[in-house]
């Protein structure tokens, strides 16, 4: 059972010179990371039981190297959980990270000018709105929206937008958003915002992103899916990375396979097999996009039984084969 938080910061606390406090807030990632703050870096490691996260530090690196940091951290999270931390996967998932980025950019909250319209944005994300997210942004006013880089009117639009989908993020979830599936479509979006050149192109990408938060939690809401089918769609988005069959399945759900799979299809729109199929693909555009690892790796991560077979599938989805994808993405 891991130590309490409160154990862990006390000794913490008597040991180091460095502030360790707990934040309540859902942590950035489900894994440890780094944070370069205007203060100092600090680290942060998510708690597995309540979504909150112990903070070592801000700690400026003329007092506290970054070394000495992730030496303390590393103490902290076997305290926790006795197990050893990764301090390799850390240095790589610190700073690369878009929600990393995001995180400052929420400190400086962009709609801040104006607290009403913010929460009525988000209100309507929570609720599944999205005409109504639509009309909500129209409704800011540039002076409204804030400055968080004042000499690059396109950083500082960048900047905004960021700010906005960690904040849609939040107020996806808190709408029954399944976590996972928002923090990927937050991943996937502030990496899309980084590549734009033009701010007409980035406005319309914000809007596109806080609408389609919204347009998820419409569909959670609006209950599109029988309770098995919807138990069976979020399993296997759940066990991506596992070995998945219709038995499996089935025996999970406690139902007839054949029955499964008709009524699978009818209320999903296409067989299981299909699905699971469309959900690799999107996984490993997500991989081939903000990761380093090669085909192979993802191939096998995936379980497709070969790279060939990998390629060819893909290249159906999305028209590119898997190699010339990362190139363009």
């Amino acid at each position: 059972m891991p130590n309490k938080w409160s154990t862990v910061t006390r000794l913490l606390h008597q040991t180091f010179p460095i502030p360790v406090t707990y934040q309540s807030e859902a942590a950035l990632s489900h894994a440890p990371y780094l944070m370069e703050e205007a203060t100092g870096v600090s680290l942060y490691i998510p708690f597995e039981e309540n979504g909150g996260m112990l903070q070592i530090g801000p700690a400026p690196e003329a007092s506290l190297s970054r070394d000495r940091l992730i030496d303390v951290g590393s103490l902290a999270y076997y305290m926790l959980y006795q197990r050893e931390l990764d301090a390799t996967a850390l240095q790589k998932n610190s700073f690369a990270l878009p929600m990393i980025q995001s995180a400052e950019n929420r400190q400086n909250i962009s709609f801040h000018h104006h607290p009403y319209l913010e929460e009525k944005l988000f209100d309507c994300i929570r609720a599944g709105k999205p005409d109504l997210v639509k009309e909500q942004l129209q409704s800011f006013p540039d002076e409204l929206s804030g400055t968080l880089a004042k000499q690059n009117a396109l950083r500082n639009r960048k900047n905004l937008a960021i700010t906005a989908i960690t904040l849609a993020t939040r107020a996806a979830i808190d709408g029954g958003l399944a976590p996972e599936l928002a923090f990927t479509m937050s991943d996937l979006y502030i990496q899309q915002i980084e590549e734009k050149t033009n701010l007409a192109a980035l406005i319309r990408l914000q809007t596109e992103a806080l609408c389609a938060f919204a347009e998820k939690v419409s569909e959670i809401k609006a209950g599109t899916y029988s309770r098995k089918i919807a138990h069976c769609v979020h399993y296997i988005y759940q066990h991506l990375y596992e070995v998945l069959t219709l038995k499996q399945l089935a025996d999970m759900l406690k139902m007839n396979p054949t029955y499964l799979s008709a009524r699978f299809k009818q209320e999903v729109g296409m067989p299981i097999r299909a699905y699971i199929q469309h959900l690799r693909i999107e996984e490993a555009k997500l991989l081939l996009r903000l990761t380093d690892q090669s085909l192979l790796h993802i191939c096998a991560l995936l379980h497709f039984h070969d790279q060939s077979y990998f390629t060819k599938v893909f290249k159906k989805h999305t028209g590119l084969t898997p190699r010339l994808f990362r190139e363009q993405a």
